[in-house]
């Protein structure tokens, strides 16, 4: 099977599992979930729930910084044949890492304040993770933005007959990590964040290490 396929099933699955812990550990909020962040951004301001727009606009600011760094580490990889492609994968594992042994430390219990930064954290290694892929392989892989590959394959499922497995297999996966995520904060809480910070470091490794003649491996 084609590197690019184990990469992005990977970070589908590591995207579904830290959107789950923003939403179940970081305040409420979504970690890659732009659409819904801002819409929450709304009802803080609407409402009064000030605390929760604050949130949801953290991890809207977390994510653009993450993009930024993740464009701008593929691209220079693109223009640069001494640098591996997934070294974008390299920068979200180290901010993932970083927040996990964190999480860890503080037996997965940190102070609001704690739990703040770990958002802002976690939204931009999910920024950083999604313009690189979109840089790197291309605007129709998506392995943490899904609403406008869904609404694609609905499309063609309903003009030309055509299923996009592919578009299922991700939406599956990005549940499935959810899904996990939850189990083990339920059962391991300390432990959970190495989950994701795992599943990324091993895209990154199943990427970096290809075979030169995979046409998905670094160039």
């Amino acid at each position: 099977m084609r590197t690019e396929v184990w990469v992005t099933r990977l970070l589908a699955f590591s995207a579904g599992a830290v959107n789950a812990w923003g939403f179940l550990f970081l305040g409420g909020v979504f970690t890659s979930v732009v659409t819904a962040n801002s819409a929450m951004i709304g009802i803080g301001l609407g409402d009064g729930r000030l605390d929760l727009g604050a949130l949801a606009g953290l991890a809207v600011l977390g994510y653009v910084l993450g993009a930024a760094g993740g464009s701008w580490t593929a691209a220079r990889a693109q223009r640069s044949a001494r640098l591996p492609a997934a070294d974008f994968l390299l920068l979200e594992a180290v901010l993932l890492w970083t927040v996990a042994v964190w999480w860890t430390a503080a037996g997965g219990h940190p102070g609001g304040a704690a739990r703040t930064v770990m958002l802002g954290v976690a939204s931009a290694a999910m920024g950083c993770q999604n313009a690189g892929v979109r840089v790197t392989l291309g605007a129709h892989v998506a392995t943490a933005y899904l609403t406008g590959m869904l609404t694609q394959a609905v499309a063609e499922a309903v003009t030309r007959r055509r299923l996009q497995r592919r578009a299922l297999m991700t939406v599956g996966l990005l549940i499935c990590g959810a899904a996990a995520f939850a189990l083990l904060g339920r059962w391991l809480p300390g432990t959970a964040a190495i989950l994701p910070a795992l599943l990324v470091t091993a895209a990154w490794l199943t990427w970096h290490t290809a075979p030169r003649t995979d046409p998905a491996a670094p160039v």
